[in-house]
């Protein structure tokens, strides 16, 4: 007698069906469940860096709406205020460009997020149709009685313990549907709930972005009224600035002067010193010469042999001198040059209001501007710190740019001028970030630090060597 369960083809066909289609669909939850917690980790940290980006941009608007709410209440538009609006719209116009990031992040989400719950609302519908079809089979082929009937019909006592199993399977399996169906339920409950709330962090975004371009409305007008005061005084500004530049010329030999007896008094310097090595060296090596040149006659004298080693230190040239910079001074610039882009800034808060160079003022058309560095417009009485380690070379003052300070880096060379007050001296070491004097406010109430770097005798623009904001 065969010990097997009479199980009937159709009933184990269904069955495994049901047990296949189940494990499936909760190795597919459990994949999803995975793939949405690395997704949503990605996401925070998107939505963070998205929130601090947003922050930094909205001080440094705040920021320049503090200068020009500074200068508004003593003077009338100055070319300072142009700046200031300029740098705010740019700034204006970014935040609107990552807040519109952000409106297309949520709207992408939302999207996946609906594609999802169809997707869930559709497997939910097929959990229920099986579930209902398996109750109603239940319900026709094994009631009670056809139960204990497929039990006590077993040909053995070892069968029909296996159909015992076999049923209490079955049974765990339908709970398990049930289980399945109404987890499900709350999935579909909590994606609903997730799309309800992005579509609210969506709609707040979008009220912002409405803000933020009448703001940006309103600094473009600002922005065409102080052009056009400015466009009155034309002629006035660039006489003004001629007169600048003149004390910028006056300023920039004493800077030329300073560097090139700097580097002077460092080749002099290291020249001297290697010099006075080389003549140790020539010194010791006239004296070796020397001393093989008498061996050499004495064993001549003596009868004895001279040797190769004998002959060869007595015939051995003068070593030349070869100049060569110091490793501290090329260590020093090879470090400064490796920084590029990557310095910061003379001030913890500012923005550039003046470039580098030669230019026509981007509004003003009979304006031209010339600049051997930077102007940084920053806070009243704000700190000035150096770019990078180095040395005090020269101090200077300038009617113009008042107090001005140049820092040696090797080869290269930082100055820092509009300061009204100095914390260093020349001569003295400095660090990176080291605080050397505070910004000067002039009679307009502009605040700003002008910053120039230099290699040898050429200028640099420095807005290539500070980070870039």
């Amino acid at each position: 007698m065969k010990d097997n369960i009479d199980i009937s083809p159709a009933k184990e066909k269904t069955f495994r069906l049901h047990k296949n289609r189940f494990f499936g669909i909760v190795t597919a939850i459990l994949m999803l469940i995975c793939f949405v917690f690395s997704f949503s980790s990605f996401s925070q940290d998107k939505k963070a860096a998205l929130e601090a980006k947003k922050k930094k941009l909205l001080d440094e608007i705040q920021f320049t709406q503090k200068l020009l709410t500074k200068t508004k209440a003593s003077k009338d538009a100055t070319l300072a205020d142009l700046a200031a609006l300029s740098k705010q719209i740019e700034l204006r116009k970014k935040l609107i460009r990552e807040v519109q990031g952000e409106i297309d992040m949520f709207t992408v989400k939302i999207n996946q997020n609906v594609d999802s719950l169809k997707l869930k609302e559709q497997q939910l519908e097929q959990l229920k149709r099986e579930y209902a079809d398996a109750i109603v089979r239940i319900y026709k082929s094994q009631r009670f009685t056809d139960k204990l009937l497929f039990i006590v019909n077993a040909n053995s006592f070892s069968e029909a313990l296996r159909r015992v199993n076999y049923m209490r399977k079955y049974a765990t399996f339908r709970q398990q549907q049930a289980t399945q169906i109404i987890e499900k339920k709350s999935d579909i409950s909590g994606q609903i709930a997730a799309i309800d709330e992005k579509k609210r962090n969506k709609e707040e975004l979008l009220n912002g972005q409405v803000k933020e371009k009448q703001q940006l409305n309103k600094s473009v007008a600002q922005k065409n009224v102080v052009v056009q005061s400015l466009k009155k005084q034309e002629k006035e500004l660039q006489g003004n600035i001629k007169k600048k530049q003149a004390e910028a010329s006056k300023l920039n030999s004493q800077i030329e002067a300073i560097i090139r007896r700097e580097i002077e008094a460092a080749r002099a310097a290291e020249e001297k010193r290697q010099k006075e090595a080389a003549a140790k060296t020539s010194a010791a090596d006239a004296a070796k010469k020397k001393a093989a040149e008498e061996a050499i006659k004495k064993a001549r004298s003596e009868g004895k042999t001279v040797t190769k080693e004998m002959e060869e230190a007595a015939n051995k040239k003068e070593t030349p001198v070869k100049l060569y910079s110091t490793p501290e001074y090329d260590q020093l610039t090879s470090n400064f040059y490796g920084n590029k882009g990557r310095l910061p800034w003379p001030v913890e808060k500012g923005f550039i209001c003046k470039g580098f160079g030669r230019y026509s003022h981007p509004e003003l058309d009979k304006v031209v501007l010339e600049n051997n560095g930077v102007d940084i417009c920053t806070d009243v009485n704000a700190g000035v710190r150096c770019l990078f380690e180095g040395k005090v070379v020269g101090i200077l003052t300038n009617p113009t740019f008042k107090n001005a300070v140049i820092i040696s880096h090797g080869e290269y060379f930082t100055v820092y001028s509009k300061l009204a007050s100095l914390s260093v001296s020349k001569g003295q070491k400095i660090s990176t970030k080291q605080v050397i004097g505070s910004v000067y406010t002039d009679e307009e109430n502009n605040t700003e630090v002008h910053l120039e770097v230099w290699k040898g005798s050429n200028k640099l623009n420095p807005a290539d060597w500070i980070f870039k904001k």
